[in-house]
């Protein structure tokens, strides 16, 4: 075993993959400081019932990268993201993963 890498409980890994590392809160913005676990649709000030979202994938293996997608209001979307854009006058949480 490599000397000082962290070993983590499974509680610690799984909040590691939660979003426990915090989050962002994105209006009409890119956001690629971190990586991201997960993407939650905010909806928009112009009372639109979708939020307009493209994500770059960490592992385009696994996830794919998602263009220009209508996410509506309140729905999550799991993945790995380098690289997170919110709509113009959309908003988004996305929250950090390790």
């Amino acid at each position: 075993m490599a000397t000082g890498i962290r070993k983590f409980s499974v509680l610690e890994a799984s909040n590691l993959n939660l979003g426990q590392l915090g989050y962002e809160y994105v209006t009409n913005a890119t956001v690629s400081d971190d990586s991201y676990i997960a993407l939650t649709a905010l909806g928009t000030t112009a009372g639109k019932s979708t939020t307009t979202i493209t994500a770059t994938s960490s592992d385009t293996a696994i996830w794919d990268t998602l263009t220009a997608i209508e996410v509506p209001v309140g729905v999550t979307i799991y993945g790995k993201w380098s690289s997170v854009q919110v709509g113009s006058g959309d908003a988004a949480i996305v929250y950090k993963s390790a």
